[in-house]
């Protein structure tokens, strides 16, 4: 091979490996961008859930139902993503009978408080338990809100993500979702496993 023609192939390879090395970068540059998503634990709240960052939290007494508090848990991605976990706290023993109208009001203050229209809600199973989802979109139709809501004795939790059009039913959002469990169910596993490995003499 002559020596024009061995540099000419050096440069086919080059020209060849060169997108595809650029295409590399441009993938690393886009996971190191990536927010990493790390699980949050509340103890006093009683949920765990992932968050793309750490969340900001604040409290406050339920405007017209006092001793109802809500503490919020939120983290904002990029300018239009949103991931919050909101907590509705009862006296004890105070906690609603959970119903689907319940879920259907709760949904609905939502959508009016953040001037959404809801397109899709029912039944859902989160967590393990028997909840209620929706989702809900702006009137421009540019972004939309994945609504959980999950009753736990005094507490109902609810769970929204907003962010661009498709969002609620992107991975994401199914991620942010899936991840959210509830700590008493995490003592209940460990009590049923401790029990099954030490079984009582009968």
């Amino acid at each position: 091979m002559s020596i024009r023609n061995a540099t000419l192939s050096v440069v086919l390879l080059a020209a060849l490996v060169a997108p595809a090395l650029a295409e590399d970068k441009a993938k690393d540059e886009a996971v190191a961008n990536e927010p990493q998503w790390t699980e949050f634990k509340s103890t006093e709240r009683g949920f765990a859930v992932s968050f793309p960052g750490t969340p900001k939290t604040t409290s406050t007494p339920v405007e017209g139902q006092n001793p109802l508090l809500q503490y919020d848990f939120q983290v904002s991605s990029g300018e239009d993503t949103v991931y919050s976990v909101v907590v509705f706290e009862y006296p004890e023993g105070k906690g609603p009978k959970p119903d689907n109208d319940a879920f259907v009001n709760l949904v609905n203050a939502y959508a009016k408080g953040s001037e959404t229209r809801v397109r899709k809600r029912g039944p859902a199973t989160i967590a393990g338990r028997s909840g209620f989802e929706a989702i809900a979109d702006d009137r421009q139709a540019k972004l939309s809100h994945l609504i959980d809501v999950i009753p736990a004795g005094d507490r109902i939790y609810m769970l929204v993500t907003a962010g661009d059009r498709g969002h609620a039913t992107g991975d994401n959002a199914e991620r942010f979702r899936d991840s959210f469990r509830l700590l008493e169910d995490d003592d209940e596993d460990q009590t049923s496993s401790q029990s099954a490995a030490n079984p009582t003499n009968q």
